[in-house]
């Protein structure tokens, strides 16, 4: 599921430390959104993967104005990767 490889991904940078912050700050959702997905193994809306874009380009773009160490970099090339994925999925469902 894109989500759960979304979050973990963050979580691996430790841009989200929870399931419930993950569906608030990056999904704009309620916090068991996340969880209930999973559960249901319901796909996420195309108003859910245009938010989590949106919160991924906004991000990424912050983060490399000021990255300065490799892990930075790296993290703000993992971000763009990521954003890139979601678009694909925002392209697929738009179609």
């Amino acid at each position: 599921m894109l989500l759960e490889k979304v979050y973990g991904e963050l979580r691996d940078m430790w841009m989200v430390e929870s399931q419930y912050e993950f569906s608030r700050f990056w999904l704009g959702q309620s916090r068991s959104y996340m969880s209930c997905a999973k559960a249901r193994k319901r796909p996420p809306s195309l108003l859910v993967l245009m938010r989590l874009s949106q919160r991924l380009a906004s991000i990424s773009a912050k983060y490399a104005a000021v990255a300065t160490t490799e892990v930075e970099k790296a993290n703000c090339r993992k971000l763009h990767e990521l954003n890139c994925m979601v678009g694909e999925a925002v392209g697929q469902q738009a179609a």
